[in-house]
């Protein structure tokens, strides 16, 4: 019998919450929810190394990034070497291996066909990305389909992910039409302004906004624009549908007004560290199952060569899900174990009901060095409780520092990566000359002879090492 296809749908910054499928109040992901109607929708994972490059390299390593020693972002620390990853696991055992990618570095390993893509920026107020991505994506999947082998195919798509450019028709689609982004009389958006590491990158491609609801439509609108592309990914996997395991997932979620990481992706909160997750493979997975519990991108990789019948030998420390996937039980973990150290650096723990964040260099926000969140009462984590619960610090911490102490012991490590490596971005964006930010900017649309912002290469961050 022919193993499974595997097509592997990252959704760069996309918030679990902002789908419907996961309870959102705004038409945004159709086409999306349908695919989770057809299979399992796993309702808490976490995504335990973010930023991006961590938590790509957990979700194809399936290890935890105190292994493979990727914490943060822009490539100053090569991955440990020995580490190998999913589409070099699934070659090595007769699958054609294809992505469309533009990260490189070792995410480009273990694909045989490995495409990349630039988006256009000739119009300043608009960055087609899911087009772009869809371009090279359908031909590839045209490519895999008519192979004889199973393949393997990973599209990376970022339209969540800022700067927040949507087509027209998506860039006012959930704001009121009475309401003006522009309004100096609202003061949503002075803080984020205000904060230096972002407010010219900012400026690049929302000048002059007032309104966080303006930017929280602009998100929504780039979803809903992305999963009308995705439309055409999943049409064109119609004729393999049922001998195809189809993911779709994030690397992370994102800040919108609701913390104090201005429309970013730091932050050890739920609104970044919980992203969606989805599989789907009709006739062989259950349709309609949700598993409520707690699940990581670091079970991805083992899950998917049980999935192809191929033996794990990596040693990869995520734990499978297919229990979960076929209802033997509700989740994999009581408890997880987070890091970042890109914008700031911190470790936290993730319970059913607390998350306790622990800086280890001051927060470059200003908050204190610990924060604790009851999540059955405060699941939007708006009110830190730590110094109203020190017994239940306690506890975490005694826990986080076991853990650690453990993993390093198993990794061989006298020093824990994330400390080490430390902060690694201190700011996005150039200041322009006789410009001031804020309100009172020109607009986008009144600007002339400036090209479209984009997502910005690691190297622009003015870190010293990354």
């Amino acid at each position: 019998m022919k193993p499974p296809n595997v097509v592997l749908i990252a959704l760069d910054t996309q918030r679990a919450d902002h789908l419907g499928c996961y309870g959102y109040n705004r038409p945004t992901s159709p086409n999306i929810d349908a695919i989770a109607r057809q299979g399992v929708l796993f309702e808490n994972c976490i995504a335990p190394n973010i930023p991006t490059h961590p938590s790509f390299s957990t979700m194809y390593s399936g290890k935890e990034a105190i292994t493979h020693d990727i914490v943060n972002i822009g490539g100053g620390v090569p991955i440990r070497d020995g580490i190998r990853l999913l589409p070099e696991i699934m070659a090595e055992n007769g699958y054609a291996t294809g992505a469309v990618d533009n990260l490189g570095r070792h995410f480009s390993r273990g694909y045989q066909t490995y495409r990349t893509y630039e988006w256009d920026r000739s119009d300043p107020t608009v960055l087609a990305k899911a087009e772009t991505v869809n371009a090279v994506a359908l031909p590839l999947l045209d490519e895999l389909i008519a192979d004889v082998r199973p393949f393997f195919c990973f599209l990376h798509y970022w339209d969540p992910h800022t700067p927040l450019l949507p087509p027209p028709g998506y860039r006012d689609l959930y704001y009121p039409e009475d309401r003006d982004p522009y309004d100096v009389d609202n003061h949503s958006l002075d803080e984020a302004w205000s904060w230096e590491p972002f407010k010219w990158y900012f400026h690049d491609w929302m000048p002059g906004v007032t309104d966080a609801d303006y930017v929280i439509n602009l998100f929504d609108g780039e979803i809903t624009y992305m999963d009308q592309q995705l439309a055409e990914v999943f049409a064109r996997l119609g004729p393999v549908r049922e001998d195809t395991l189809l993911i779709i997932t994030a690397d992370h979620g994102e800040v919108l007004n609701d913390q104090l990481g201005y429309f970013d992706h730091h932050g050890l909160y739920d609104a970044v560290v919980r992203i969606p997750l989805v599989m789907s493979m009709p006739g062989t997975l259950p349709a309609g199952r949700r598993v409520p519990g707690m699940v990581q991108n670091l079970d991805l990789a083992q899950t998917v060569l049980d999935l192809a019948g191929i033996p794990q030998r990596e040693g990869m420390e995520g734990l499978s899900l297919l229990p979960c996937l076929y209802g033997a039980r509700d989740g994999n973990y009581s408890e997880v174990f987070l890091s970042e150290a890109t914008w700031q650096v911190k470790r936290g723990m993730r319970t059913d009901r607390w998350k306790l964040i622990r800086s280890i260099e001051p927060d470059r926000h200003g908050r204190p060095m610990k924060e604790l969140f009851d999540l059955a009462a405060d699941p939007d984590e708006q009110h830190n409780v730590a110094d109203a619960r020190p017994e239940v610090v306690a506890d975490l911490e005694q826990r986080l520092d076991a853990w650690l102490a453990r993993r390093l012991v198993e990794t061989g490590r006298d020093a824990d990566p994330v400390a080490v490596q430390g902060l690694c971005a201190t700011q996005i964006g150039e200041p322009i000359p006789g410009e001031t930010v804020g309100a009172g900017a020109t607009p986008l649309h009144e600007r002339v002879g400036s090209r479209a912002a984009t997502v910005p290469d690691p190297n622009e961050l003015n870190a010293g090492t990354c």
